[in-house]
């Protein structure tokens, strides 16, 4: 696989509407082999997807503006809290199972509904108000106050529309299964409150020719050097295999020092279209922007506001997704704490040019692979698998935003989402191509396992482990 970094992008046109909405995602669900009929979608439906949109951009806020939440703690965050609202919302879903029968020692809470008394806008409301609340107990006031806001306003509306035994019943269970799945995450010790432990200053970076150490004016210590412990949900780190680096090698002319070149050659200076692309898919600052993980969240908001698919494929998609960039993260971080490679900024002012700056500050962790191309390569596989290969979107993620250059961009597929997002690594300055492709690879690979998970009954026989 090659990335291409430094051709200039075509300025994606919006293509004009060319079917109506139902007739695209008629295609979408032929395509995925689902039996909705969108034109009958139930009205309970379409309110969950309402409430789950509106709880995942206020996950993005929380995720944004509260300290500690880095792009695999965010990765591990968002697959939780898409699960506890998948998990709460399979009384209203017969054709779907649960996730008990693939993570070893969860269960699910036993359902009692009879016909007509489960109410899965309900559920769902509550579930995502309750685990949001576990994992952001250090939030800022304002916005777990939104949290209480967001509950009390749904459930003002749900209220006025349902029997209020329903309701009741339908709420607590979705507080139960959030309960429930959070007591489940507790057991992952390695990732449980790990927000509140970025940095391992205890511990010593290997000390050797082209090993990563902590670099910069202010260098911190290493960024979660044992994440590659987190339990993953699907993808399990042992059961791929790695590709090496290219070995450490000062040598005009070798590989890695072409690698360097490149990073440092295209900086000098950036053209107006690779900063654009640097900067749009930056995403690594806390309190300024969301992670690169919750990115893809962000995304996932955006195609779905814009296809408008049916509940079901709504709930299944945000679950993969971040199963997917959570698996991602372990796997990535578990690699560059394995091979330990120095930061082009590094390699740069020791044989290039002393005196080089990276358009970004080096993030305090090893370069090989890169973790924004491994969370690109994993929800892009899942978003294309859900809403198709070629999907038209344009990403107003930063909108408005004057700090940075945030202008939206437009693309034909999520593919082409992540490519990009991948190169604007080197053009940044704190990555290799290497790394880039790497970690696309492993992102891939991952996706494809997630996406290949059945959750529907006539998928599955028995599946419990």
């Amino acid at each position: 696989m090659r990335i291409l970094f430094f051709i200039p992008l075509t300025i994606f046109k919006k293509a004009p509407c060319r079917l109506l909405w139902v007739i695209v995602l008629s295609g979408i669900l032929a395509a995925q082999n689902c039996s909705y009929n969108t034109l009958e979608e139930p009205l309970e439906f379409r309110s969950a997807t309402e409430i789950a949109l509106a709880w995942n951009h206020l996950a993005l806020d929380l995720e944004r503006n509260t300290i500690g939440y880095r792009p695999p703690i965010s990765a591990r965050m968002f697959a939780y809290v898409e699960m506890a609202a998948y998990e709460a919302s399979l009384p209203g879903l017969r054709n779907n199972i649960s996730m008990e029968h693939y993570l070893t020692g969860y269960e699910k809470p036993n359902e009692k509904f009879g016909e007509g008394q489960f109410n899965l806008p309900a559920s769902l409301n509550a579930a995502y108000a309750q685990i949001l609340r576990n994992f952001f107990p250090t939030a800022p006031t304002g916005l777990q106050q939104k949290i209480d806001l967001l509950e009390k306003q749904n459930a003002q509306f749900l209220q006025q529309k349902t029997n209020s035994i329903v309701y009741n019943q339908s709420a607590a269970y979705g507080k139960t299964v959030a309960g429930t799945v959070w007591e489940w995450s507790k057991i992952d010790r390695e990732g449980n409150d790990a927000y509140l432990y970025n940095y391992d200053h205890g511990y010593e970076p290997p000390s050797c020719t082209g090993c990563w150490q902590p670099t910069g004016e202010h260098p911190m210590p290493a960024l979660l050097p044992y994440w590659g412990r987190v339990r993953p949900f699907i993808a399990d780190s042992t059961e791929f295999l790695f590709k090496s680096p290219a070995a450490y090698d000062e040598g005009l002319g070798s590989r890695f020092y072409t690698e360097a070149m490149e990073v440092y050659t295209v900086s000098k200076p950036l053209s107006k279209e690779n900063r654009w692309i640097a900067e749009f898919w930056s995403d690594d600052l806390p309190g300024l922007t969301l992670s690169p993980a919750g990115r893809w969240i962000s995304i996932a908001n955006q195609a779905f506001e814009k296809a408008r698919p049916p509940f079901p494929l709504v709930i299944e998609t945000y679950l993969k997704t971040a199963i997917a960039i959570c698996d991602a993260g372990i796997t990535v971080w578990k690699e560059k704490y394995l091979y330990n490679v120095e930061r082009p900024e590094t390699y740069i002012h020791d044989h290039i040019n002393p005196n080089w700056i990276s358009l970004h500050d080096t993030p305090s962790f090893p370069a090989y692979p890169s973790g924004h191309a491994a969370f690109g390569g994993a929800a892009a596989e899942v978003l294309s698998d859900a809403m198709g290969n070629k999907f038209e979107l344009t990403d107003r993620t930063h909108e408005k935003r004057p700090e940075f250059a945030g202008m939206p961009r437009s693309y034909s597929s999520f593919e082409e989402m992540a490519q990009e997002n991948a190169a604007s690594r080197v053009l940044l300055g704190v990555h290799y191509r290497m790394d880039c492709e790497e970690g696309l690879r492993l992102g891939k690979i991952i996706g494809k396992k997630v996406v290949s998970i059945p959750l529907f009954r006539k998928e599955v026989s028995v599946l419990k482990r």
